[in-house]
């Protein structure tokens, strides 16, 4: 495949990493204080839990899309791992098709749910609800995104085996 999508897969999917290892860092963090405030002390921060939501949506959503660059998604490969060759490579490429159409459809249908609800403001934080419901379409075509790549990837490989290439 061209060395330029390689470099942009690579780069997107580290900048997706770090981006989740620092939102489970704030999650930590925020955890840890909020238990110490309940327990030691009576009180909380208001926006604690809402802010640990908001941060679970995003790392659910981005570390997703980068595990399906990985190749490291939640997957049944018994019967794939069974075969070799190009029914192999046909069965790579039609899982990474149905893993796509699965995230453009819920992509797609995120976005007028978006226009509908995004305007509320968040009970506690007071943001606009698309604030957080943003990150659904931005995932879910980055996980696209990816996909494509793979099936790019499975098409032009000499490799009949298609181990370096599943979605």
């Amino acid at each position: 495949m061209h060395y330029w999508l390689d470099t942009i897969e690579y780069w997107l999917r580290k900048g997706l990493e770090v981006t989740v290892t620092v939102f489970f860092l704030f999650i930590l963090c925020l955890t840890v204080t909020l238990v110490v405030l309940r327990y030691g002390f009576n009180s909380s921060l208001i926006w604690g839990s809402e802010a640990m939501n908001f941060l679970f949506i995003y790392t659910t959503a981005l570390g997703a899309a980068a595990a399906i660059s990985n190749g490291t998604h939640i997957k049944i490969s018994c019967l794939k791992d069974m075969t070799k060759g190009n029914f192999r490579k046909v069965m790579d490429f039609v899982g990474c098709l149905l893993v796509c159409m699965v995230n453009a459809v819920m992509g797609w249908f995120s976005l007028p749910w978006i226009a509908s609800a995004g305007a509320f403001e968040s009970p506690v934080m007071r943001l606009p609800m698309w604030i957080v419901q943003a990150i659904i379409p931005l995932g879910c075509g980055l996980a696209c995104f990816f996909c494509l790549l793979h099936m790019i990837r499975i098409v032009v490989s000499d490799d009949l085996q298609g181990s370096d290439t599943t979605c």
